[in-house]
């Protein structure tokens, strides 16, 4: 897991801390992470290395674009705090041909 990076404390991404210590009042929390890259062998394979880093959570759905160039992915995790929401966001970030997340 990404947990102990410096890249979750990075101010990039204090809007979306400071978002979640707002909206979530209970940990651990039920939270639905969506991936959004191009349908690329690349980012397939991303997908993959990026499942292996976060076992804990579970694929829930897949799709492709109506034109097949993106291919989307869903996952649900009881995140246990803040910081492992974030380690989520820059492990998705760091996928090749990654688009964004949702």
């Amino acid at each position: 897991m990404v947990l102990n990076s410096p890249k979750v404390r990075h101010l990039r991404y204090e809007q979306l801390r400071k978002s979640l210590t707002e909206t979530v009042e209970k940990w651990p929390h039920f939270y639905e992470h969506k991936i959004i890259g191009k349908n690329a062998e690349t980012f397939k394979e991303g997908l993959k290395n990026f499942e292996q880093q976060f076992p804990r959570m579970n694929k829930k759905s897949s799709h492709l674009s109506k034109n097949g160039t993106y291919l989307s992915q869903t996952y649900e995790v009881m995140a246990r705090d803040v910081d492992e929401i974030i380690s989520l966001w820059v492990a998705s970030e760091e996928i090749p041909d990654f688009v964004t997340v949702l």
